[in-house]
């Protein structure tokens, strides 16, 4: 079967352009609310929990662990250091004007704490 009416073939082009047009579109959109993502707010507190964890280790916990034979602090020690930890992080939040409960749910932040600890952990490790 040939076609030889061209004017059946124009309603399939507009659908064919329309549906590329928006998949391009879709694609440019998803990409752009990537990068949103990528830049929010959450991230950007991420950033200052790890940083927090990193200071609190440099002023605080690397020196108890040097002094000390075995390298470990005590329970007091721990728990004074995630307070400082937390403390810290609020500290640095509010000097970038974010509030860090706003962002991060109360009781996330013990734990993005403990997971910052890990990472930094698995870096000196290696």
């Amino acid at each position: 079967m040939l076609i030889t009416d061209m004017s059946i073939l124009n309603p399939y082009l507009s659908y064919l352009m329309f549906g590329l047009f928006g998949s391009l579109w879709a694609i440019m959109r998803a990409y752009e609310i990537y990068q949103q993502l990528r830049n929010s707010k959450y991230r950007l507190a991420l950033t200052i929990i790890e940083s927090a964890v990193q200071k609190t280790y440099e002023t605080y916990t690397r020196e108890i662990k040097k002094a000390r034979e075995d390298g470990k602090l005590t329970p007091e020690e721990r728990k004074k250091a995630f307070e400082m930890a937390m403390q810290t992080a609020l500290e640095m939040a509010r000097g970038q004007n974010l509030e860090l409960n706003k962002i991060i749910r109360k009781e996330l932040l013990p734990y993005l704490i403990h997971r910052a600890l890990q990472k930094l952990k698995l870096q000196k490790a290696k």
